[in-house]
């Protein structure tokens, strides 16, 4: 399911659950990205880039970080370390595993996945959204429905097309 990453930004936003860059480098990370891929980037990773997105809960963004005065505050590996997985890191779990967007060429609209620290981030884990927007919507709401117990499931409410993810399973279909 598409939902576009600047609607997500926008409604997790209007909640408090998101904050943003102060500064825009947008611009200047996309071609970083770009160019330590050596690939064009999925339109989705794009947005994401541009809309500055910092924090999402308590989950942070792995963004390149840029300063007038320094140059790149952040290692390259921030980007390429789940390469070799044909991903970008998106968000750290607070715990070492990675959310990363999946770089299979030719896929219309690329799904989320989790990359476990343990494993070494070989493969894709589990899927955690179909598209960066709705992974985007299911990560905002992820420690609510732990703290909550909501009920298994209840990213399908978010994100109905979550178990068609190509690459991994969801969660409660991953063993």
């Amino acid at each position: 399911m598409r939902i576009p990453v600047a609607e997500a930004a926008r409604r997790l936003e209007d909640r408090g659950l998101l904050k943003r860059e102060r500064t825009d480098h947008s611009a200047r990370i996309i071609e970083h990205v770009r160019k330590l891929l050596g690939r064009e980037l999925p339109s989705d990773l794009i947005e994401f880039y541009r809309e500055r997105i910092a924090q999402v809960g308590e989950f942070y963004a792995m963004t390149p970080g840029w300063n007038d005065h320094v140059g790149w505050r952040s290692p390259d590996s921030l980007v390429t370390e789940l390469l070799h997985a044909n991903a970008v890191p998106l968000f750290g779990d607070g715990c070492g595993s990675i959310y990363g967007l999946d770089l299979t060429p030719n896929v219309e609209i690329p799904a989320v996945y989790f990359f476990d620290h343990e494993r070494g981030y070989e493969e894709a884990e589990w899927a955690a959204g179909s598209s960066l927007g709705a992974f985007l919507l299911v990560l905002g709401d992820r420690d609510r429905a732990r703290d909550e117990e909501w009920p298994p499931r209840w990213e399908l409410k978010i994100d109905p097309d979550i178990e068609k993810c190509p690459r991994a399973p969801a969660l409660w279909l991953a063993g």
